[in-house]
């Protein structure tokens, strides 16, 4: 009888709650960090209006001057605070996701070996379980430390979306062209995301589990001398996930080089069509 699986939702929302006055202070300051930015837009905005008498605003030139400096140390300060806020909650994330594995091995028999959760056939072996240590916590800690970002970058569009309807609404719209294509390029290619790093995945736990059991059997290797046939073998699965990680790491590459050329192009074509 296979075990019922949680949510991921869940999973994440107990990670959450977990540190939750840090996580809260967390996406306040990311709030700030990714809010700030469109405030020196407003300001000259309102100075250039003062100088047309087109502003409800009337303050002296060393005002602006204070204003935007002001600005700019609220923005020093919030992304300093930031990153040692979020130092501390990548460290404890990984660090709780880290223990609570290693308190799930201690609990198990010592006789049940592992198995893969989608091939209960495959035995994981000692080494291979290292790399749920290291690449699976990591992975986790960057989804969970990540909402906030999310968050935080959300209600900055929201603003700016805002802002920018109020100043022209057909150059908005024309903004969202280069998220939609972003948007239906993403939906194409996700599955194929998906594969490509999973199948990287594999190959690594393979490698590192391939590593352990060498150095775990090397004497048994030397006395049925196959130290030539171990080796091939091991080559084989270090070529087979050096092919697979290039081919994740290409499309990564691909896709961000795209979506930074995409903004550009929004900008450029923004700047264009107001001029």
């Amino acid at each position: 009888m296979q075990p019922q699986q949680t949510s991921i939702w869940f999973l994440l929302w107990q990670l959450i709650r977990y540190a939750q006055s840090l996580y809260w202070v967390d996406t306040i300051l990311w709030l700030f960090i990714a809010g700030l930015p469109a405030l020196p837009g407003l300001v000259i905005r309102e100075f250039f209006n003062t100088l047309t008498n087109q502003s409800s605003l009337s303050f002296s030139p060393w005002a602006w001057i204070a204003l935007f400096l002001a600005i700019g140390l609220a923005r020093i300060i919030s992304i300093i605070t930031g990153r040692i806020t979020k130092t501390q909650h990548r460290f404890m994330m990984s660090a709780l996701v880290r223990r609570n594995l290693l308190a799930e091995l201690f609990r198990r028999p010592g006789a049940e070996p592992l198995t893969q959760a989608n091939n209960h056939r495959h035995i994981l072996s000692p080494s291979e379980i290292v790399s749920f240590f290291r690449e699976d916590a990591s992975q986790i800690e960057d989804n969970v430390v990540g909402t906030n970002e999310i968050l935080g970058e959300g209600v900055f569009a929201i603003i700016s979306l805002i802002i920018l309807l109020n100043v022209n609404v057909t150059i908005t719209l024309f903004v969202f062209i280069p998220l939609a294509v972003i948007a239906i390029l993403i939906h194409r290619i996700a599955q194929r995301i998906k594969r490509y790093r999973r199948a990287s995945r594999q190959a690594t736990q393979q490698v590192t589990g391939m590593m352990g059991e060498i150095f775990a059997a090397v004497q048994a290797i030397q006395v049925a001398g196959a130290e030539s046939t171990v080796l091939n073998r091991f080559r084989d699965l270090c070529d087979r996930r050096q092919r697979l990680m290039i081919q994740d790491q290409l499309l990564t590459s691909m896709l961000e080089s795209s979506f930074e050329n995409l903004v550009s192009l929004g900008t450029g074509a923004i700047l264009l069509f107001a001029a």
